[in-house]
């Protein structure tokens, strides 16, 4: 196996555990606590297709004229599934929110070197 793709694999997996955990922290304990009803435990709806999208974008990117366009196509199902999920009633901003920041963090925590250096598109 390329050396190239072991370490997006790596990264792919690492990502997937961090959502895990992060969904563990911020949706089933506040959940077990006050209940499965709650509206502000984090969007696993919203974690999972984050990380859905990103794995996607490893093949996304190795065609530098699709980056954009699939950045903001995810950019607007991301937006329209969180206020599906307002209006809904499943969750309120702040779950909406712990779901995008449990995906952020998912995905810049192994990344962390090349996001201290800054991204480049």
């Amino acid at each position: 196996m390329k050396e190239h793709v072991r370490k997006q694999l790596i990264l792919i997996v690492e990502t997937a555990i961090l959502t895990l955990t992060g969904l563990v922290i911020f949706k089933y304990i506040p959940m077990s606590i006050w209940g499965k009803y709650i509206l502000f435990d984090a969007s696993s709806h919203v974690a999972w297709t984050s990380f859905g999208f990103y794995v996607i974008w490893f093949f996304v990117d190795q065609n530098k004229r699709w980056r954009i366009p699939y950045l903001l196509l995810a950019s607007v199902i991301l937006v329209i599934m969180a206020l599906q999920r307002i209006i809904a009633g499943e969750h309120n901003e702040i779950g909406v929110l712990l779901g995008f920041f449990v995906a952020g963090m998912a995905i810049i925590i192994p990344r962390w070197k090349e996001f201290r250096r800054g991204t480049k598109f």
